[in-house]
C-alpha cells in the first residue's frame, strides 16, 4: 500500500474501469437482484451481509482503490486485493478476471487488515 506502480492508470482513472460482480460462495441466501449470480456458499467462507448491494460494494471497492489501499502485486493493471470499508465493516476484494477488471469480496476482521501507517485505510461513510 506504500507506491502506486509506474506505468499503470492513476487510481482515480483506474477505479473507473473496475466492477465488483460478487460471488456466491459467500451468500448464504439469495441477495437483491443488482447481482447476477446464485448462491453457493462454502463452509469456509465469510458470510457477506446480504443487503449489500452491487453498487454499494462497487462504491466501496472503487473508494479503496482511490485511496491507494491496494496490494503491491498487481495482475496487468489491475491490483490483485483491495482493501476497504462498506457500510462501517472492513472487506478485502480480490481480482477474479484480470481482463474485465472484476473483483469479488467478503468481509474481514480488523486484524486481518494490513498495516497502514499513513492513515488511508479507515473508515469512511459511503
Amino acid at each position: 500500500m506504500e507506491n502506486w506502480p509506474a506505468g499503470v492508470l492513476p487510481p482515480d482513472s483506474l477505479a473507473q474501469r473496475v466492477r465488483y460482480v460478487g460471488s456466491g460462495e459467500h451468500k448464504a441466501r439469495a441477495v437483491d437482484g443488482s447481482y447476477d449470480l446464485v448462491p453457493a456458499l462454502r463452509s469456509d467462507a465469510s458470510r457477506c451481509n446480504p443487503t449489500i448491494t452491487r453498487e454499494q460494494a462497487e462504491y466501496g471497492l472503487r473508494q479503496a482503490i482511490r485511496n491507494r489501499c491496494v496490494s503491491a502485486d498487481f495482475v496487468g493493471e489491475y491490483p490483485y486485493y483491495v482493501w476497504g470499508w462498506i457500510e462501517g465493516q472492513p472487506h478485502v476484494a480480490r481480482l477474479t478476471n484480470q481482463a474485465k477488471g472484476e473483483y469479488k469480496g467478503w468481509p474481514v476482521t480488523l486484524i486481518e487488515l494490513p498495516t497502514c501507517r499513513d492513515g488511508r485505510l479507515t473508515e469512511e461513510e459511503g
